[in-house]
């Protein structure tokens, strides 16, 4: 996920929320852009190392929220085949991709 030593700067996550979360706790979750699927909820937004990539979690754990997955996206232009399941950013837009080797399983 990260590089040995190093830290991925800026690079946007999608984590995949259980069922749908109330827009009084969307902002709460800035600078997470949330996005309603069918049953749950995407929120995407820039992480800009590892510390904060935990701190979202706990964050997310604190407010009672169920994290089923979590899926750093390909950046801008990377055409990896792998896109973000919303926005298709990565892959071919508005196509869901299944499941790969970047989506953890808490």
């Amino acid at each position: 996920m990260f590089p040995e030593g190093g830290t991925d700067v800026n690079v946007d996550y999608a984590f995949r929320i259980s069922g749908r979360i109330p827009s009084a706790l969307t902002a709460a979750l800035a600078p997470l852009r949330s996005v309603e699927t069918s049953v749950d909820t995407l929120l995407v937004g820039p992480v800009t190392d590892r510390a904060a990539l935990h701190g979202y979690i706990a964050h997310l754990e604190a407010l009672g929220l169920e994290l089923v997955e979590l899926r750093r996206l390909p950046a801008e232009g990377d055409a990896g085949g792998q896109g973000c399941p919303c926005c298709g950013r990565g892959g071919a837009r508005g196509q869901a991709t299944t499941g790969t080797a970047e989506w953890l399983r808490p």
